[in-house]
């Protein structure tokens, strides 16, 4: 029997050897504060788990990835189970993040963490692949469980298309991982062809650094380029429902959960052939795969869907049966509860 249990946020403060003068100096001047303050993050996640295991005995404990969570675990790793995304180290080398000491240290823990874990999930074979040379590890250690997205009914489905004016949707964080600079660039070519079109781009731009930036140098295209922040719920399903395409270039995704979204909602879909976006969106059935940062074919593969209404529909409806077929989700809670059953019965066999 399965129940849920509310945990208490985790309080971090200033490590507490940090708090002696002479040993902060110390700390301090080798640079080695970062370091420090990682792995009192990492003990104080870990004192939370483990003092709720002692009140509640779980049978399985199941955590991600991000923040290497489960690296100071001590007693807890035989039932112990990470659910693999994107990895802290992929994200900011893909994002071109600066390796401060902290991130360094996260990402030598964030190896440790997977190869101690006994029990690994990620959604596609071929991030779990990339995680198995970039860490070392068994592929043996995962289970696959593809992601899941809420299948809307068929009186949800708009399947009517503005041949005057069609929209194409973007959905993600406004970062270079997501590809929104490839986006913004190949929009005012797109719209010096086919003046009609409209954009609407969803997803958090801190500082509205890419709106601003964007406007700026084009002005004029105002009316054909909307910005409208983070949607969640029903205000993105109102989005998905009413694009002619999605398109979304991005740089890597584990898994690509926006275009099963997409995909849900009988939508053609563009995106790129890396990571596990392949094993989502099958190229030239339900939509475009190109390849990333080329913005002469991003051009071309939305051109064709622009200007093709039959193209736009067989994609959609194929894309349908597709997120049906694979990404629905009961399908992920079954193959879940299977998992944890199979880890239980180890521990007690």
């Amino acid at each position: 029997m399965s129940k849920s249990l509310s945990l208490k946020k985790v309080q971090f403060t200033i490590p507490e050897i940090l708090h002696y003068p002479i040993i902060s100096k110390f700390i301090l001047r080798f640079g080695l504060s970062e370091k420090v303050r990682f792995h009192a993050d990492s003990k104080q996640i870990a004192k939370v788990l483990e003092a709720h295991h002692q009140c509640e005995n779980f049978d399985i404990i199941e955590g991600p990835n991000n923040g290497a969570c489960f690296h100071k675990l001590r007693n807890l790793s035989p039932r112990s189970c990470i659910r693999i995304a994107t990895t802290d180290k992929e994200h900011s080398t893909i994002n071109k993040t600066n390796f401060s000491p902290y991130l360094k240290e996260l990402f030598r823990a964030e190896g440790k963490t997977f190869r101690n874990c006994p029990n690994l999930v990620t959604h596609t074979k071929v991030h779990r692949d990339n995680i198995c040379n970039e860490y070392k590890i068994s592929p043996d250690k995962f289970r696959l469980i593809p992601l899941s997205v809420r299948i809307p009914l068929d009186s949800e489905i708009k399947h009517s298309f503005n041949e005057k004016c069609v929209s194409i949707l973007f959905v993600g964080r406004f970062e270079a991982r997501k590809g929104i600079d490839i986006i913004l660039k190949v929009i005012p070519k797109i719209l010096q062809k086919r003046p009609a079109l409209h954009f609407r781009l969803v997803g958090s731009d801190l500082g509205n650094h890419y709106q601003s930036n964007f406007l700026k140098d084009y002005s004029a295209l105002k009316n054909n380029v909307s910005f409208l922040g983070e949607k969640r719920g029903d205000a993105l399903d109102e989005e998905y429902r009413n694009c002619d395409i999605f398109w979304a270039p991005s740089r890597y995704e584990s898994f690509g959960l926006i275009y099963a979204e997409a995909m849900s909602f009988s939508k053609p879909v563009i995106g790129t052939n890396i990571g596990g976006i392949p094993e989502v969106v099958a190229d030239e059935i339900s939509g475009f795969l190109c390849k990333s940062d080329d913005l002469n074919q991003f051009e071309e593969k939305l051109l064709h869907l622009i200007d093709n209404k039959a193209l736009r529909e067989k994609f959609g409806e194929a894309g349908r049966r597709r997120a049906i077929e694979l990404f629905d989700f009961q399908k992920l809670v079954t193959k879940t509860e299977n998992y944890y059953a199979e880890i239980s019965n180890n521990l007690n066999n």
